[in-house]
């Protein structure tokens, strides 16, 4: 028998292939046309991006992309991703630095660095608080201190110049021991609720201003007055913390932090675990909860405080992880590697995800994803940069916009598929 194969005829080639297209037509209809599997369909996108893309198939995509538990699953399932850190040392300005990224998400991390380096070019930049997309800057023009939000991953929003900042209430011949002056981006990263932070402390009575910009500029401050016991009179506060679940927090060095909510303009204390000082940050948890990061030389340790009503002592931390990136450091630092020293804890993701550790004696910049204990050099000091190796360096991660920015729906929008 011959071996040879006779090709069918043009007519026979087509049955088939019109079989397929009739089987997989239905087949495509009843997974899309079902409201379950089209959302478990969306929510392995992956990437916020991707889904806003899904979105604009059609009106029934964006119900579904945008409905607000399918958004609390999608992230859950698929986290915020860090795109780059903004990063900068004494006054010298602030410069992107990219993380690898998937293919996906690599457009939108070369729109970040495109938007951060132009911003920066003009110099003098000091990046007051970085969330969602958003930065809030300062720079120095003309003699003047200017306050402006800049948006370098929604394209087409243009920078926004803020109202100058009104000075502090206290007196001007008052000496205080203390003073922050701090401005924050919602917790949701808009527009509407910008806040500004005065602070200061004069002996034992800490006072605070809190301002909301609105449509009008800056309006009426509401004030926090405070006094700390006698022991901690002599305390200085080394940083204000961004705010976590409304509330900001000061460095204190002396076993405890001060609040200040925002909303209600009255001051917290919350103790610290037993050893904790200055080396730590916090980020927000589900529901009220905040996570503290603290490191003792290159021993990182994860503390949970679900703050629920009035407790706020030190008994309800709880020890959640603990582990060491001592050798990743080493291995990842190579020949810049200085074995004495520790590292600082210079920035904590939400639910503590991921963390930022300066080493200053190497001048090696260090992202640790904590779950997978996976370790990163993100960044080398230049020999310029490694004289600042006693400033803390200034690190802004700049994030994928969560919740994701859907098209509005407009009238007349395709309702099917």
């Amino acid at each position: 028998m011959s071996s040879h194969r006779r090709n069918p005829s043009p007519s026979l080639q087509k049955i088939p292939q019109n079989m397929d297209c009739d089987r997989r037509a239905p087949a495509a209809s009843s997974v899309l046309g079902d409201d379950d599997l089209l959302r478990e369909i969306l929510i392995r996108l992956g990437f916020p991006n991707l889904l806003v893309r899904a979105a604009l198939v059609s009106k029934r995509w964006l119900l579904h992309a945008s409905d607000p538990v399918f958004l609390r699953r999608f992230r859950d399932r698929n986290p915020p991703r860090v795109l780059g850190v903004c990063a900068g040392y004494s006054a010298r300005p602030y410069k992107f630095v990219p993380l690898p990224q998937p293919p996906e998400l690599a457009a939108l991390s070369r729109r970040a660095a495109s938007s951060c380096a132009d911003a920066f070019a003009l110099g003098g930049q000091r990046i007051e608080h970085c969330r969602n997309g958003r930065l809030i800057v300062d720079s120095l023009r003309r003699g003047t201190f200017n306050h402006s939000v800049l948006a370098p991953l929604l394209s087409g929003e243009p920078e926004a110049v803020l109202p100058p900042i009104p000075p502090p209430g206290r007196h001007p011949g008052q000496p205080a021991q203390g003073a922050f002056t701090h401005i924050f981006l919602p917790e949701d990263g808009g527009c509407n609720g910008i806040t500004l932070v005065n602070l200061w402390k004069v002996q034992r009575e800490v006072r605070a201003e809190v301002y909301v910009l609105g449509a009008g500029g800056w309006g009426a401050p509401s004030t926090a007055v405070t006094e700390i016991e006698l022991q901690y009179a002599a305390t200085f506060f080394a940083k204000m913390l961004p705010p976590v679940h409304g509330k900001v927090f000061m460095v204190t060095g002396f076993g405890y932090t001060l609040g200040l909510d925002l909303a209600a303009a009255r001051f917290v204390m919350l103790e610290l675990p037993a050893g904790v000082q200055y080396n730590y940050m916090l980020s927000c948890a589900e529901g009220s909860g905040i996570y503290l990061v603290t490191a003792d030389r290159f021993q990182l340790s994860v503390w949970l405080h679900q703050m629920t009503g009035d407790n706020h002592g030190a008994g309800g931390w709880l020890l959640v992880d603990t582990f060491s990136v001592l050798e990743a450091c080493i291995r990842l630092a190579g020949d810049n590697w200085v074995s004495y020293e520790y590292v600082n804890v210079v920035v904590v993701g939400d639910n503590a995800d991921f963390v930022f550790l300066d080493h200053p004696a190497s001048g090696v910049l260090f992202y640790v994803h904590r779950s997978s204990r996976v370790v990163k050099k993100v960044y080398q000091r230049t020999a310029d940069e490694h004289v600042c190796r006693g400033v803390a360096v200034r690190i802004s991660p700049v994030m994928t916009t969560w919740p994701p920015i859907f098209p509005a729906l407009s009238i007349g929008h395709d309702q099917g598929e």
